[in-house]
């Protein structure tokens, strides 16, 4: 294998393990499960009425909620509450199943529900009360990373005084005591970029009515949609139902390349001697079907593995776990854990009792290799006690499937991967024994480059802690040591590529002195580009309508201290401004609390939640960019208007 061809899979490898956690947001085309595109070409969240479906009776003086929570979402217990006139008082409420804890990313340690749940509550009046309503508040979240902003539920009542005699206990009539979740989205589903036609928003015609918008009307507007919404997906979309193949397509390479470490190496001529061996009388032909048959168990090992794996990320979150601060860090100690792995540094293997077991199994499955089923479940045990010793990569790929959390995804991505592994198993089958490439060096240079190219991933993941030129003088250091294992590694002329490396580490220290922060432009030094007037803070439609009637063209940042998108999108879009952007005035539109003026700017332009990017010409609503926007698209979106 030559080296180059050696490069190649391993750049491959390390892109498709590191991209995981390179790109952790759940909620874009540039977060975990997006890097594989979606499994179904439809959008990563629900609208809340179909995530969760509400309904609300009044059984005598008890009122009873029914929660029916899809899964993948959860509802939150703390956000339960009433909003009751002075006359009536509730009692505590109860629910028919135990809440579970988890570590929320906006809200801390919580308790929620993961599933149907019927909450009850006692109500009492002072007085007689007939048809009186009564808010109900609740709140839920996507275990893949967004929070839904508080709903409210309108609902009538009837109640005796308390010291009046208890009614005979049945059920209200639909129309007076029983009512769904009135809180309606769009029928079509929201993807990353919407376009508006620029007639559907006149702010002159409908400016009094969105500043007097409560709760409750504010949900109902997203139904009547004052601002019709026109679907179309970003260029830069990964929904593109090829971009699951290609994702596949890459870890079949992954594999690939895997099946050439030293810890596999040794299982080539095993394979070849048992198809020898079990059957003698056998051609190529029925040496093919056997070690086929063998890499079919490999890659269901794998597979069911993804299966789990992907089961388990799902029912926990861990896609909303990776956009925490404290999870990035201990990402980046991992994936440097797993660098010192590959370079032969750290040493991690299953302990011997079970690995001996382990093998022993298999070489009892050994002995029924001159048939189809045996084969397949010798390598179905095998892999067990080979995926041990690649557990550095098989890290990278079992996060990105957890965080997807599709367990058939799960399934055929790790199938894929094993299958990858088992290619050389079905080649020495098939020939066997009669050839294998030599061992020598350069499997331990595959390892020690894949080494190279984890501290790579560990480093990318550190640019979205530090953003500073300290980065360019850590990539630096990165590119300086690379330069040196090429030009030791490499022979004869090929060590002239270690000059590429080191010719790119210079430039990073020149940056860095430059005061630049981007380690893939470090001639680029930050400059604030001159714009017209200085950003504005605001949080409610009122404030922004003023600006919107007095400026020209106006950019709106919808934004929220906990949204970690929006801290990304404010470091590459906002820090180096383009000079597109000069001729708008820049508005935040802060929705950190969750209130009546947020609720009413999630329902005008009929948002799920932040970031987003809106842009006004002369009043005129032009078109609305959500989810994490590339600086390209942000760049050509703002000079079309």
């Amino acid at each position: 294998m030559s080296v180059s061809k050696n490069w190649l899979k391993s750049f491959l490898l390390i892109g498709v393990l590191g991209g995981a956690v390179v790109y952790p947001s759940p909620s874009l085309a540039t977060d975990l499960s997006s890097l594989f595109g979606k499994i179904k070409n439809e959008p990563k969240f629900l609208p809340v009425t179909e995530a969760f479906n509400v309904q609300a009776v009044q059984l005598d003086d008890e009122l009873v909620l029914t929660f029916r929570v899809r899964s993948g979402y959860y509802l939150y217990k703390q956000r339960l509450s009433l909003d009751l006139p002075p006359q009536i008082t509730a009692g505590e409420w109860t629910f028919d199943k135990e809440p579970i804890i988890i570590d929320d990313p906006n809200f801390g340690t919580v308790p929620v529900f993961d599933g149907d749940v019927v909450a009850r509550i006692k109500l009492t009046s002072t007085a007689a009360v007939d048809n009186q309503s009564i808010g109900i508040r609740w709140q839920g979240c996507a275990k893949a990373g967004l929070c839904y902003p508080p709903e409210l539920i309108a609902l009538p009542v009837s109640l005796p005084a308390s010291d009046a005699p208890t009614r005979a206990k049945q059920p209200a009539l639909p129309s007076k005591t029983q009512s769904q979740s009135t809180i309606t989205s769009p029928n079509q589903p929201t993807p990353p970029v919407v376009s508006i036609p620029p007639a559907a928003d006149n702010l002159g015609d409908n400016q009094s009515a969105n500043n007097q918008l409560d709760d409750q009307t504010a949900v109902q507007d997203s139904q009547t949609a004052k601002y019709p919404l026109n679907h179309r997906l970003p260029d830069n979309s990964s929904s593109d139902d090829k971009s699951p193949l290609l994702m596949i397509a890459l870890l079949f390479l992954a594999g690939l390349l895997l099946a050439f470490t030293p810890c596999i190496y040794p299982m080539l001529p095993i394979v070849a001697n048992i198809v020898a061996r079990q059957h003698a009388k056998a051609n190529a032909k029925y040496g093919f079907i056997l070690s086929l048959s063998y890499a079919f168990g490999v890659a269901s090992a794998y597979g069911i593995l993804g299966v789990l794996i992907a089961w388990f990320g799902q029912a926990l979150g861990i896609g909303s776990w990776l956009q925490r601060t404290e999870v990035l860090i201990v990402a980046v100690m991992l994936f440097v854990i797993f660098a010192l792995m590959m370079f032969g540094w750290l040493q991690f293997r299953l302990p011997a009792s079970i690995a001996n077991k382990l093998t022993n199994n298999a070489r009892w499955a050994d002995r029924w290799l001159g048939t189809v089923g045996g084969s397949y479940l010798s390598g179905l045990l095998s892999a067990l006690v080979v995926s041990p010793c690649v557990s550095a990569p098989m890290a990278g790929a079992l996060t990105m499937v957890a965080a997807n959390g599709n367990l058939l995804f799960g399934f055929v991505a790790l199938f894929a991967l094993g299958f990858g592994l088992s290619i050389p198993l079905i080649i020495v089958g098939s020939l066997q024994g009669k050839w294998l490439p030599k061992a020598g060096a350069w499997m331990q240079h595959i390892r020690t480059l894949g080494g190279f190219l984890l501290l790579g991933v560990a480093l990318f993941l550190t640019e979205r802690l530090l953003v500073s030129p300290s980065m360019l003088l850590l990539w630096a250091i990165w590119f300086v040591a690379l330069a040196i294992w090429l030009a030791i590694a490499l022979g004869s002329w090929l060590r002239l590529l270690a000059v590429v490396p080191m010719a790119w580490a210079g430039l990073l220290i020149y940056g860095a002195t430059l005061g630049a922060i981007d380690a893939w432009r470090p001639w680029q030094k930050p400059v604030q580009t001159a714009v017209a007037n200085q950003d504005i803070r605001v949080y409610d439609l009122a404030e922004l309508d003023k600006i919107l009637a007095s400026h020209d063209k106006v950019l709106v940042d919808v934004t929220a201290d906990w949204c970690v998108q929006c801290r990304v999108m404010e470091r590459t879009l906002f820090t180096n401004r383009p000079d597109e952007l000069a001729s708008y005035q820049v508005v935040k539109l802060d929705i950190t609390k969750t209130n009546e003026q947020s609720q009413a700017i999630l329902a005008r332009y009929q948002l799920f939640g932040p970031p987003a990017l809106i842009i006004y010409k002369q009043g005129t609503l032009q078109e609305i960019l959500l989810g994490t926007t590339q600086s390209e698209v942000f760049k050509a979106t703002l000079a079309k208007y």
